[in-house]
């Protein structure tokens, strides 16, 4: 191995460190802890309740492999959105979903039903597994794949916490996908790419509504025009 590094330019010698046995798994468990953003409390099942928290909307999460546990910070600037926008009746549709933690929000704040889906296959297993831990499995329905999975149209709400990449890729569909004077929230992008997505906006009739940093990162409410 050392000969290899050598031939790629790279003369640092090798270092070995022993590490003893420890149960990682319970360390991973340990590490997650229940977590207050706005109205909710996300925890994971094998925790109690914080009795100051006790009054807040619970969202169990057990995450696994997938994205969505409450400590990224879009994750958190989507849910602190959420009780603004949400109205009972709504139809939410959750693109890039994960863990489902924000799907699961907009039900437990009245909205009608929610339509997720990811291209992750570790994504469909967790996330349906937190449907039925929240008791909302009968009105979050998950597909796996991308956008080309979603045929329907007219939500009251998108919801996409990913990156800059997809979402410039996906903007547009967003754009057609929701309601006139609907809304759609873009989360996953940093305060630089700030003005680059409102230029985007613009043209598809997506105005901006609300928007709140948290670090260096950036999150967008944006309102589509009525017709």
């Amino acid at each position: 191995m050392q000969g290899w590094l050598t031939s790629q330019g790279i003369d640092e010698p090798l270092a070995e460190r022993l590490f003893e046995p420890q149960d990682w798994n319970q360390q991973w468990e340990d590490a997650l802890q229940p977590i207050a953003v706005g109205p909710f409390l996300i925890r994971p099942t094998w925790t109690e309740t914080p009795p100051p928290y006790a009054n807040h909307t619970l969202i169990q999460i057990d995450p696994k492999m997938s994205f969505g546990t409450g400590y990224h910070e879009s994750t958190r600037l989507v849910l602190r959105f959420l009780p603004d926008l949400v109205q009972a009746g709504d139809t939410v549709l959750d693109a890039g979903s994960g863990t489902g933690v924000l799907a699961i929000a907009t039900i437990k704040l009245g909205a009608t039903s929610a339509l997720a889906f990811d291209i992750d296959a570790w994504a469909q297993e967790n996330a349906v597994e937190n449907f039925v831990l929240n008791d909302v499995v009968d009105q979050i329905t998950f597909r796996e794949g991308g956008l080309d999975v979603i045929p329907e149209s007219g939500f009251d709400l998108v919801l996409a916490n990913i990156n800059r990449h997809v979402l410039e890729a996906y903007l547009a569909d967003f754009a057609g996908k929701v309601c006139p004077s609907g809304h759609v929230i873009l989360a996953g992008l940093l305060q630089t790419d700030r003005a680059r997505m409102l230029a985007q906006a613009e043209p598809l009739g997506l105005h901006l509504a609300n928007e709140a940093t948290e670090g260096e990162w950036w999150s967008v409410v944006l309102r589509k025009a009525e017709t």
